[in-house]
């Protein structure tokens, strides 16, 4: 039978009401019987009834992750992960659904969240994109997107400095005629990465504007096609052939490790080859190990979750730096 605060009273040898006020975090509590008790809840394995609490208190510690196709999404799991360690930490209950925005499910998860009256709402999409959430009276935390009128705060990559950085490295690492093999242009990280590596090598008096080749044929949201094989093959039959492709993402760099080696050339040998992700378990598992910089997902979750939970003002945007994962392929 589970434990009741009557039996948590009884052991501690207190009042129902000193037990009640200990489990509602009464700052009034004298700090010895606080610690008594708090010892005894975890004896007997009590859990308070979160209806009753909420009643209680006027809040529902709730905050709602509506995850827009993330939770199938392998790279992106962490953004789940990351906000659901915070609410864990932080004494919150984090209420999860995976939605496809304008279809039933989206709707669903309203109702439903705003049923156990949910204190904020994270908005989670798979890739870096703008998009249109009409403002409600529950507080909404746009999660790896941003709204174009800047009506809700976001947690955005810095795919700019992520560029900038991975650029930076090439160089320092004394390659000299990179190229870049980019996403698709309607992806916005697409032009911000080009713009990065394109700055990038300009810091170091190199002018790379004709090193940025879109390789990826298919629009956002639709299956990938890389049309990366026709580009390699003009690249690599050039006088000046690059000494290094950067790929706009690991799944692309896998492909340009079969071709490169259709193509005769050994990456980490003839070629270096790195990318953007991290992406487990290819980045880990090709043949040299893939270098590539890892998208920040797990701390956009974190601090998805720490804004939702403090609040945030409307227009705030958060651009977290990812971290360079050194393989053998650079």
């Amino acid at each position: 039978m589970p434990a009741t605060q009557r039996e948590v009273a009884r052991r501690a040898k207190t009042s129902l009401k000193t037990v009640s006020r200990v489990i509602n975090n009464d700052p009034l509590v004298n700090a010895e019987t606080r610690a008594r008790i708090e010892a005894i809840i975890a004896e007997v394995g009590y859990e308070p009834h979160q209806a009753a609490r909420m009643m209680r208190s006027q809040k529902s510690n709730i905050i709602g992750f509506l995850a827009d196709g993330v939770a199938t999404y392998p790279s992106s799991i962490d953004l789940v992960r990351g906000a659901q360690d915070v609410a864990w930490e932080r004494g919150k209950q984090m209420m999860l659904f995976n939605i496809e925005r304008g279809r039933p499910s989206s709707a669903l998860a309203d109702s439903q969240l705003a049923a156990f009256r949910a204190e904020a709402i994270i908005y989670a999409a798979t890739f870096h994109q703008q998009v249109d959430i009409e403002p409600t009276s529950v507080p909404h935390i746009l999660l790896n997107c941003f709204d174009g009128g800047g009506r809700h705060p976001s947690i955005l990559p810095d795919d700019y400095q992520l560029a900038r950085d991975i650029t930076r490295i090439i160089f320092e690492r004394g390659y000299r005629r990179p190229v870049f093999l980019n996403l698709n242009t309607d992806i916005v990280a697409s032009h911000l990465r080009g713009k990065g590596f394109i700055e990038g090598a300009a810091a170091v008096g190199i002018d790379a504007s004709a090193r940025v080749h879109i390789a990826v044929k298919s629009a956002a949201g639709a299956p990938t096609e890389f049309g990366t094989r026709r580009i390699l093959a003009d690249l690599f039959s050039a006088a000046d052939r690059p000494d290094l492709v950067l790929c706009g993402q690991d799944i692309m760099a896998m492909n340009v490790y079969f071709e490169l080696a259709e193509l005769g050339l050994k990456v980490g040998k003839d070629v270096a080859v790195a990318s953007f992700d991290n992406l487990d378990p290819i980045a880990g598992l090709l043949q040299p190990g893939l270098s590539t910089m890892e998208l920040p997902y797990y701390e956009m979750g974190r601090a998805a979750m720490n804004l939702a939970i403090d609040g945030a003002t409307h227009n705030q945007v958060l651009r977290l730096k990812g971290k360079f994962i050194e393989r053998s392929s650079l």
